[in-house]
Order: C-alpha cells, then sequence, then structure tokens
C-alpha cells in the first residue's frame, strides 16, 4: 500500500474532512493530492508533514519517505544540539513555543501565507552562505525603506522585545 491510498483510508474515516478542506488548509493544491490518492504514488515530506499536522497524526502514518528512523528518541529530534543540551527540549516546551510565537504571527499574516514562509526558509536554507548573507543584506535594506510601522509594532509585541 502506498502513501495515496493510506491517506485516502484516513480521510474517508473522517466524515468532517474531505481531499478538498484538507488541501485548503494546508495550502496545497487538491490536484496534488487527488493525483497521489489516484496514483498511489510517495507524498513529499514537507507536505505530508502538514497534513499530518492537520489531522492530528503521526506523519509516519501518510508518508512513507520519513527522514528519521524508529532508532530516533525524543531527545534527538533536534540535531546538532549537544546532547547535554538536548534534555532541556521536550515535545511540550517546543508545543508551546509554536502555540506562543506561531500561531499570532498565523493571526497576523494569515494562515494560508505560511506554506509560503515555510517555501522560503527551506529555500533559504538550500543557500551557500555568501548568498544568505546577500538575502539579509536585502531584507535589512528593505526594512531601512519600506518598514510598515504598524506591523513592526504588532511583530514587536508578538516578540516580546
Amino acid at each position: 500500500m502506498g502513501d495515496g491510498r493510506r491517506l485516502k483510508e484516513i480521510i474517508d474515516a473522517r466524515p468532517d474532512m474531505t481531499v478538498r478542506k484538507l488541501a485548503r488548509s494546508c495550502g496545497i493544491s487538491p490536484q496534488t493530492i487527488y493525483s497521489v490518492i489516484k496514483k498511489d504514488g510517495n507524498l513529499r515530506f514537507d507536505f505530508a508533514l502538514r497534513m499530518a499536522n492537520e489531522l492530528d497524526i503521526n506523519v509516519k502514518e501518510i508518508c512513507s519517505a520519513v527522514p528519521f528512523d524508529d532508532k530516533d528518541s525524543d531527545n534527538d529530534f533536534i540535531p546538532g544540539i549537544p546532547d547535554r543540551l538536548n534534555d532541556a527540549f521536550d515535545k511540550d516546551r517546543i508545543k508551546r513555543y509554536l502555540v506562543n510565537r506561531m500561531f499570532p504571527l498565523m493571526q497576523l499574516f494569515g494562515k494560508f501565507n505560511m506554506p509560503d514562509v515555510d517555501n522560503l526558509l527551506t529555500s533559504f536554507y538550500q543557500l551557500d552562505d555568501s548568498a544568505r548573507k546577500e538575502v539579509i543584506d536585502l531584507i535589512q535594506v528593505k526594512l531601512k525603506y519600506n518598514k510598515d510601522p504598524k506591523r513592526a509594532e504588532e511583530v514587536k509585541n508578538i516578540k516580546g522585545m
């Protein structure tokens, strides 16, 4: 069974969920989801993650391309942090952070803009160091001349500055 068939089973098991409703809430084209279901194809991990969050299920239930294996413990889910610090992070803290920081941003800029933000961050991460510096410099120049004071104040309140 591929990802598409499993996704279809999960959607069908929920009377309040349709492919179109899921697509709208995740910022994914309905045609993309229909195509995965029809071909019983594999889901991209980033799409599967958005859908799993919306469906309130583990991403492994609908995605065979999960980059984490079963050996990962709850303490290993934040890469690059020394083991002595990994214990300081737990899922509840991260969930609180997301609720306290991301939810206000979603309210401020719109839930449907978050996939664009996700794609921009992913693209930014893929750039080399000099290109990332150029992007940051460009943003700083744009902020110098095109800053919206009202939005800046709203973001400042969210960040608690």
